[in-house]
């Protein structure tokens, strides 16, 4: 579960990572394909639209998990449901894709690597504690979501990363 002080952290320093996202992205790959190069292979040659999409999902949970407690009673459209979202996201990385459980550990270790090096001295230990149970959330429902094949429309092409 995300606390109020989590959610607040992950915004805030979100906020730090916009003007630098595409130094961010570039230090997120960089690091994963130094850590696991048996994963390059699964991207194409040209990064600049998965950067574009790992900046555009990152974006999606940031402000998903920045509603007011007032929305998150609200009905809302499937593509903005941010549970459905990432759990459609976890069925495509495992269907298509064929990404391991163990992969996520790794991507994972490579976004607050990146996020350290890009943030510096406002990486700060709560800001690193908020972004990796961010982070562990989402990849466990993106792990359920392999489970999810074959689960009905509402999960088809929900996402699209």
């Amino acid at each position: 579960m995300l606390s109020e002080a989590h959610r607040t952290a992950v915004v805030e320093s979100w906020k730090l990572v916009v003007p630098i996202a595409e130094t961010a992205a570039e230090l997120f790959y960089g690091r994963l394909f130094e850590i696991a190069p048996q994963y390059r292979t699964l991207f194409p040659s040209d990064m600049k639209p998965q950067k574009g999409k790992l900046l555009a999902m990152l974006s999606f949970m940031v402000k998903a998990i920045d509603w007011p407690p007032s929305a998150w009673q609200q009905s809302i459209d499937t593509d903005q449901d941010l549970f459905l979202v990432v759990l459609a996201l976890g069925r495509r990385h495992s269907d298509l894709y064929k990404i391991p459980d163990e992969a996520y550990a790794d991507v994972g270790e490579s976004l607050l690597w990146a996020l350290d090096y890009g943030l510096g001295e406002a990486f700060t230990t709560d800001v690193r504690e908020a972004w990796s149970r961010m982070y562990t959330l989402m990849a466990q429902t993106m792990k359920m979501g392999r489970c999810a094949v074959g689960a009905g429309s509402q999960l088809k092409g929900v996402a699209d990363g």
